[in-house]
């Protein structure tokens, strides 16, 4: 069964992003700076965890006389397994060892005990679309104004990717050629107009590229997409269907030109889908929403784009709040339709065009 939908693909449009931030965060831009998608626009560093070394007790030492037997003052860095206080037994003839249980530096000594605290995280927010930032507001936000061709897709994983694009297919099809790989494809953003296969992401897997966007897949593959290291992007849907060919046109205008994977996806993806950002600055064509489908309501006209309804076109009759679990093991927001034959079926947004 193919499930698959329409994508969203807007030529040129000037769009701004909120990047929210903890409270404690600062951030590390200003007015009016260029900005990656994968540059830090704000940073929190936030404590490490803490562990106590009872010395008086181990030591069997006076808390008061226990600093004598100290090898690591406050400041100092320590490593897991390290001695960090050593005091000979009763009569010489064996040795009593405190050893730190963690990587860290010695927070806090006193009181016949030592306090390591652990290596400091930091929690990073990257900018995640090409641009300028045009707010800062410490503590709450960066937004940042970008002007792009923006392609929102059907599925995505592996997070955040920028990387140049490399499309090697010129046109749609159904037959995908796997051993293609060159060295030229290694750390960039390859795009084919073709279904994935295990054999063609077992080679991208030997080639490591940052990205990888495909027309459409398998859900049976969606385990091995898993466990990649870098982002896939699935432009249709899953089954065998070929790429858009506006999609596929609109790659290869920009091929050989950075570009950005966005592979998140909010909790409700009528709210936001996984997204190709590719950046177009100096450009001012107006903004191309030919694909754009309005909100979709109770009442609404749909033809059902999924078998055994395929062409079909039914009323709307609600809209739950969660996610149903499709046929294909996926979970996935959707609409209750009510088909020319009287029957009400739940179909994902995915499988449903808007007639309004």
């Amino acid at each position: 069964m193919n499930v698959y939908a329409r994508s969203r693909v807007t030529t040129v449009t000037t769009f701004r992003r909120v990047r929210p931030m903890p409270p404690s965060a600062l951030p590390r831009v200003t007015l009016s700076q260029p900005v990656k998608p994968l540059d830090v626009v704000a940073y929190n560093e936030m404590p490490g965890e803490f562990r106590l070394i009872k010395l008086a007790e181990i030591l069997k030492a006076d808390p008061k006389s226990v600093e004598a037997y100290v090898r690591r003052r406050q400041g100092e860095p320590v490593t897991a397994g390290e001695v960090v206080a050593e005091r000979s037994g009763a009569l010489g003839l064996s040795r009593l060892r405190a050893v730190s249980p963690i990587d860290g530096v010695v927070a806090r000594l006193g009181d016949g005990q030592m306090i390591i605290e652990g290596p400091r995280r930091v929690e990073e927010v990257f900018a995640s679309v090409p641009g300028r930032v045009v707010n800062v507001v410490p503590g709450r936000q960066v937004v940042i104004e970008t002007t792009a061709a923006l392609i929102q897709i059907a599925w995505g994983i592996g997070g955040l990717a920028w990387g140049t694009l490399r499309v090697m297919d010129t046109k749609p099809g159904l037959d995908t050629q796997a051993n293609r790989f060159t060295i030229d494809h290694r750390g960039a953003i390859v795009a084919i107009g073709s279904p994935l296969t295990e054999e063609f992401l077992e080679g991208a897997i030997d080639i490591r590229p940052k990205g990888l966007i495909a027309s459409s897949m398998p859900s049976s593959l969606i385990p091995l997409v898993q466990s990649v290291n870098f982002a896939v992007g699935i432009v249709q849907g899953f089954g065998r269907v070929p790429v858009s060919e506006r999609v596929l046109n609109l790659l290869n205008t920009y091929n050989g030109r950075e570009i950005a994977m966005d592979m998140a996806v909010a909790a409700d993806w009528r709210d936001m889908r996984p997204e190709i950002i590719i950046p177009v600055t100096g450009q001012s064509a107006p903004e191309d929403r030919s694909d754009d489908r309005r909100d979709l309501r109770v009442g609404h006209k749909v033809r059902v784009l999924q078998a055994p309804y395929f062409g079909e076109i039914g009323t709307v009759t609600a809209i739950p709040g969660d996610l149903t679990q499709l046929d294909s093991g996926l979970w996935s927001a959707g609409a209750m339709v009510q088909t020319p034959g009287g029957r009400t079926v739940f179909i994902a947004f995915a499988n449903l065009e808007d007639l309004g």
